[in-house]
């Protein structure tokens, strides 16, 4: 489906940025910059400057996974997520795929 087929349509690595920036960890300062279908990249760069080391690493794993700019190497994500956060970047890959994912586990 092209995006010009439905005003709907949303990539699947829009939910799994969307899962990533949802972590409870940094929810309450990226929901201002999480819309319905649409993202504030630049909005969200500038509140990241404010962040704790933990909480920019997930920004910047969201950010790779929609821009595809490989900023955050991947040998770094079992070294410093936590198992919530590694659990969460894992399940959202599995999003970005277009795979059904049970979040309430």
């Amino acid at each position: 489906m092209s995006h010009s087929h439905s005003q709907n349509y949303r990539p699947p690595e829009y939910d799994a940025v969307r899962h990533i920036l949802g972590a409870p960890l940094i929810e309450s300062r990226t929901r201002p910059y999480v819309g319905n279908g649409e993202i504030d990249w630049a909005g969200l760069e500038r509140e990241a400057e404010t962040m704790s080391g933990g909480e920019r690493f997930l920004v910047g794993i969201a950010s790779d996974l929609w821009t595809t700019e490989k900023t955050i190497p991947l040998a770094e994500l079992p070294r410093r997520l936590d198992d919530r956060n590694f659990r969460r970047v894992l399940e959202a890959l599995r999003l970005a795929r277009g795979e059904s994912v049970d979040l309430a586990a």
